[in-house]
């Protein structure tokens, strides 16, 4: 049905103005990216590197309602390749250091800033 005008004149359908202040989700939803995360005796272990704001939502959610400890384990679980997961949970040379670093990878892609593990030296 074409909308009328002000006037009384027959216009063509109404189209949405490009700036209308209303929020469209998922007309630009990115595939999933996983890359290189990090590597235990040089093999590469990959996770998300572009994880849809889901991921940070669930992560705060998982936290208030169950804890940080929680939270974080459900963060590796979602953000890493299940090999990448199985890696930090079965390789006894991966240290707390490591898991930090680890752990900030993971907080920061959620939070749309990466950061760069600390190299070792």
């Amino acid at each position: 049905m074409a909308a009328s005008s002000a006037r009384g004149g027959k216009t063509s359908p109404a189209q949405p103005p490009e700036n209308d202040g209303i929020l469209r989700i998922g007309e630009s939803a990115e595939e999933p990216k996983y890359d290189v995360l990090f590597k235990i005796d040089g093999k590469p272990y990959k996770g998300l590197m572009n994880p849809p704001g889901s991921v940070l939502h669930k992560y705060i959610l998982t936290i208030r309602r169950s804890g940080p400890n929680a939270a974080l384990s459900w963060l590796y679980e979602r953000m890493l390749a299940p090999d990448a997961h199985a890696a930090l949970m079965d390789s006894e040379k991966v240290s707390d250091t490591d898991f930090d670093e680890i752990t900030k990878l993971c907080i920061g892609l959620i939070n749309g800033r990466p950061v760069a593990p600390k190299a070792k030296t």
